[in-house]
């Protein structure tokens, strides 16, 4: 870790603990505001040729076209930008902030400067190179209640300890900067499922950790009479 990097992620806990300290208040939104209930609104005989799933999410973004399927990361990172650089650079006010962005833009560019900027602030890097490497089935930006809402339909492939895990990561990454990260898991018939962070997380840990074990166990013993 760079000395920029040691000092941004020093610079984040002491702003953290400041805010909570004054009594900022933090938005926090519920999972349960975005369940949409679908049993018996999903039509299993239209749209012939389409897995179950796709159409499950069809009808999510019939419901809400703020549901989308692409470019999940990116978008993401988008909505977070400003609300990581100001938490990166809180010791400047507003006024002092924008005057360094401006400077850099004028020396850089706007894309490069936004590459920098990616670069050096924690919770940016950490949410484009390590904490996002999931990719739900449709998600949903609530950027005025700073909330990130993903959807996955466990059709053929279900949702495994190891995946809740790597959620689980995003949504401490998110959470740096007062950002929610909901999981709402659907069945193919439309029957919605919450999953609960940060006790997901360990719960899941716990059940990999112990099928590993077994599996270590299984191929140490394979070759003994039974």
């Amino acid at each position: 870790m760079t000395v920029w990097r040691q000092f941004s992620k020093s610079c984040l806990i002491k702003s953290k603990r400041t805010l909570r300290q004054k009594g900022v208040p933090v938005i926090n939104t519920s999972a349960e505001d975005y369940v949409v209930h679908l049993a018996g609104r999903v039509d299993r005989s239209r749209e012939l040729g389409r897995t179950q799933s796709v159409r499950v999410v069809r009808r999510l973004q019939e419901i809400d076209p703020r549901v989308s399927t692409k470019g999940f990361r990116q978008a993401v990172l988008k909505a977070i930008f400003d609300d990581a650089v100001r938490e990166n650079f809180f010791f400047l006010n507003d006024e002092r902030r924008k005057k360094l962005l401006a400077r850099l833009e004028r020396r850089f560019g706007r894309v490069r400067t936004t590459e920098i900027l990616v670069e050096e602030c924690e919770i940016l890097g950490c949410w484009k190179d390590r904490d996002s490497r999931f990719t739900p089935d449709a998600y949903l930006i609530d950027a005025e209640k700073r909330t990130v809402v993903c959807f996955e339909v466990e059709d053929a492939n279900h949702l495994t300890p190891d995946k809740i895990i790597e959620y689980a990561a995003g949504w401490y990454t998110l959470e740096y900067i007062y950002w929610d990260l909901h999981l709402i898991t659907y069945d193919i018939y439309g029957h919605p499922r919450v999953i609960v962070f940060p006790v997901a997380e360990f719960v899941a840990k716990e059940k990999t950790e112990e099928r590993r074990a077994n599996a270590s166990y299984d191929l140490r013993h394979r070759d003994e009479p039974q």
